[in-house]
């Protein structure tokens, strides 16, 4: 049985709910046409509530530059790279990982009619979408549990390895045994109805895996198909059916840790693992000129000179026709 968070497959489905991720492409401008503005008003979106590599901006323990630059200008700082999943019609949100700036990132979600109470929301969020084990992207869990908000059975959406990881170490498996969290195993390639008018197929991408796998997700709206692919291995290391899935999208949100290999003294950043902005550039760039694909770089590292708004590495990303992702950005699904 399908026990995700506002799931329409039944159960009898389940078994052909394997489907083509490439069907998820579409067609925006003839359907955005065709709608309503009443019914667009309702139309779920994506919520950028950060950009930053794990250890945000200004990073801990840092003086660079540009962590120096944030902690004197507030503009500057950036939380820790995270979605929230906004469906106006049903008041529903979803986080795309909790990240250790949780607390501040739930305060950007639109209220959506909720009331007031004056007291701790024990249901902030309708359910959250992990991607995978490494600190910022799971830690903020922790804010769920009996010292914080204290949910009750917040559907957590994880692939079946991560769901183990948690399951089988404190404090996690404390929030699962308390049920503050219910664990909702979703397995890489099965595309599931995560709320009205919301599909998401979580797929697999090549990470350090040291406790868990690693996930994007194709997350597909009735008008708009969006790839959010924080944290990853560089290009050459993709399966093809991981860049099937991303050819499938109109949008994409794409790992940009660092711009270029020189970044970090003494040490090569291509043996760290994250693609390059210059090599996603080179590599997604005619899509990015024909119109067939708006990228949008997040998860960035502090040592990365993009960070400098006028810098030249920020003006050569918008030549090419690709930006940064911003805070509070909403992307129409």
């Amino acid at each position: 049985m399908d026990t995700r968070a506002g799931a329409t497959t039944p159960p009898a489905a389940a078994a052909v709910a394997l489907v083509v991720v490439v069907a998820f492409g579409c067609a925006p401008s003839a359907r955005l046409s065709a709608r309503p503005r009443a019914a667009a008003v309702l139309d779920p979106y994506l919520l950028v509530l950060g950009t930053a590599q794990d250890g945000g901006l200004p990073h801990a323990a840092c003086t660079c530059p540009r962590c120096d630059a944030a902690r004197l200008d507030p503009r500057r700082r950036r939380r820790i790279a995270s979605v929230a999943i906004i469906v106006p019609g049903t008041g529903h949100r979803f986080l795309v990982d909790a990240t250790p700036d949780l607390r501040e990132q739930l305060d950007l979600l639109p209220a959506l009619g909720r009331p007031v109470t004056g007291a701790v929301d024990r249901a902030p969020v309708d359910g959250i979408l992990l991607t995978h084990a490494h600190a910022g992207h799971y830690l903020g869990l922790a804010f769920f549990g009996f010292e914080a908000v204290h949910t009750s059975r917040l559907p957590v959406h994880a692939t079946p390895r991560m769901a183990a990881f948690l399951r089988a170490n404190a404090p996690w498996s404390r929030l699962v045994s308390r049920e503050e969290i219910v664990l909702d195993e979703m397995p890489a390639g099965l595309t599931f109805t995560l709320d009205a008018g919301v599909r998401v197929t979580p797929f697999t991408v090549p990470h350090r895996d040291e406790d868990s796998d690693t996930v994007g997700f194709m997350i597909a709206g009735p008008r708009h198909s969006i790839v959010y692919v924080p944290d990853t291995d560089t290009w050459a290391t993709w399966s093809v059916a991981a860049l099937e899935t991303l050819a499938a999208c109109d949008t994409a949100l794409i790992d940009g840790t660092f711009f270029a290999a020189g970044e970090l003294p003494g040490r090569d950043v291509r043996a760290i693992g994250h693609p390059l902005m210059v090599e996603t550039m080179d590599r997604l760039g005619e899509d990015v000129r024909a119109g067939r694909l708006r990228v949008l770089f997040t998860h960035l590292n502090h040592s990365n000179h993009a960070l400098d708004p006028d810098g030249p590495e920020r003006r050569a990303i918008r030549e090419r026709g690709f930006d940064l992702a911003k805070e509070g950005q909403r992307l129409p699904l």
